[in-house]
């Protein structure tokens, strides 16, 4: 956009008039040519500079400007993108130009600086500025306007600054377009110019959106390939991605949303009945996706159940309902340990521990939040004494020291859950070497600030799995998973 136009377009139409009067035959340049140039250069340009009110869209750190034979759109592209500094790519050609683009801008040598690259290699274009930009910080913005320059070199520009982007860098594109080019003049209509971004192809074209989708869907990331499924659906028009919805029920799986993970399953089911959609891929995986919503109903029935007003462990020991809870946990704790996210998933881990023991413990109808140890004799037909006597027992043989009498527990931790269940003879328990249990808690004790804070390791994420595998074998838990559905 130039705020000028108006007095440009009156310039132009004299300045063209009198370039039509002039003879190309001459030798010498014509009066008239003369003063057409006279025009351009002081008026025409000035003006079009002046009045040129276009903008990038962020504060770059860097520019990058290819030069052709015409310095003017990298001019107004440098001064629109107003970058901390200016990297003006030429060829031995065009070398001089740079000295008048500086000039033209104002700024020193230390803002503006010429970079000689080959005029038709795209590769010495891609080492030259990638050695420029590895210097930047990468959290930085980058621009660059392949607008002049020969085709080697607009296009070596152009894709060095896409593929930028899909290393995580925010790099724009720009080209100075115009809305008026003169045929007769073979130049753009002063006044018309305007600073354009283009879109990286990766970002706009359906088939690429998908792939790129795919990939961070196979990578876990499902907050990524949920938003790369919804763009390639509206590129092509389409109401709905099912690849969209499914990616947004694990994402919100991942973060414990369950009734949100299970309304995008629901949603989804309800779409692959649907005329359009009943050919999709995902059509054929339909009882997988309904067992994973029952899945998270139970999830949900589970946690409405224990946080209620009227608490009830009913659900708890639910062996159906245990295993998809278990495999919730499991998901959540994948995720993070494949993105590098070690404490959160030792964490979940030991949650899942703590939850398999609850279950156990339901199973024989004790609340592990109010332990009622008399009931709980009286359903396994067994004293108080001889409970308490296996249970310190059973502590003896890990090395752990006597403590307590079990009625003066107002609340059942993971440990204590442990050895009770081997001192009422449960199978999944007795499986387990006590010694790696109570191994486990100490490292859970150390990585608590108070207890000297020692970050968990990948090892412990490790002890965990097998001991809850170990439990989980011999605790006779269907078999279940959320694992994601293929993608075709």
């Amino acid at each position: 956009m130039n705020r000028k136009k108006e007095q440009l377009r009156e310039l132009w139409t004299r300045y063209k008039s009198l370039l039509g009067q002039t003879n190309a035959n001459r030798a010498e340049p014509s009066p008239q040519a003369k003063e057409a140039k006279e025009l351009y250069e002081t008026q025409i340009w000035p003006l079009t500079k002046e009045g040129f009110t276009d903008r990038g869209q962020e504060r770059y750190a860097a520019s990058f400007h290819t030069v052709g034979t015409t310095p003017e759109p990298v001019i107004l592209s440098a001064r629109a993108l107003d970058a901390e500094k200016v990297y003006l790519l030429h060829t031995k050609d065009t070398e001089k130009l740079c000295e008048r683009i500086r000039s033209e801008l104002g700024w020193g040598v230390d803002r503006v600086k010429p970079l000689l690259v080959s005029r038709s290699d795209p590769e010495d274009i891609y080492r030259q500025v990638r050695e420029q930009v590895d210097r930047i910080n990468p959290a930085e913005p980058v621009a660059f306007d392949p607008t002049g320059g020969t085709k080697a070199m607009v296009s070596g520009l152009a894709m060095f600054a896409f593929s930028l982007a899909e290393e995580g860098r925010v790099a724009h594109v720009y080209y100075v377009d115009n809305e008026e080019y003169d045929e007769q003049l073979r130049r753009p209509v002063a006044g018309t110019e305007f600073l354009k971004r283009l879109e990286n192809p990766r970002d706009v074209i359906p088939d690429w959106l998908c792939n790129r989708a795919k990939e961070a869907y196979l990578q876990g990331d499902f907050s990524r390939a949920k938003k790369n499924f919804i763009q390639a659906a509206e590129r092509e028009d389409k109401a709905h991605s099912l690849e969209a919805v499914l990616s947004e029920a694990y994402e919100s799986l991942d973060s414990a949303q369950f009734a949100q993970a299970k309304a995008k399953l629901e949603e989804l089911l309800n779409l692959l009945q649907k005329h359009p959609y009943k050919q999709s891929p995902l059509a054929k995986y339909t009882d997988a996706i309904a067992a994973q919503k029952e899945g998270l109903e139970a999830v949900i029935r589970l946690a409405d159940a224990l946080s209620g007003k009227e608490r009830s462990i009913a659900p708890l020991a639910e062996p159906t309902t245990a295993a998809w809870t278990l495999a919730a946990l499991d998901f959540m704790a994948t995720r993070r340990l494949d993105a590098g996210r070690i404490a959160e998933a030792v964490l979940l881990r030991y949650r899942a521990l703590e939850f398999f023991l609850q279950h156990r413990l339901a199973l024989r109808g004790l609340d592990t939040a109010k332990p009622d140890y008399q009931k709980l004799c009286e359903t396994v037909q067994m004293s108080l004494e001889d409970l308490q006597n296996k249970y310190q027992a059973e502590r003896a043989k890990a090395g752990l020291k006597s403590e307590e009498k079990l009625e003066q527990k107002t609340a059942v931790d993971f440990v204590t859950a442990f050895f009770l269940l081997r001192a009422l003879g449960d199978e999944a328990t007795l499986a387990v070497n006590p010694n790696k249990l109570v191994g486990l808690a100490k490292a859970r004790n150390s990585s608590v600030f108070a207890h000297g804070f020692e970050p968990p390791k990948q090892g412990m994420a490790d002890d965990l799995v097998h001991v809850l595998q170990a439990l989980v074998e011999k605790g006779v838990l269907p078999q279940v998973a959320y694992n994601p559905i293929p993608l075709a």
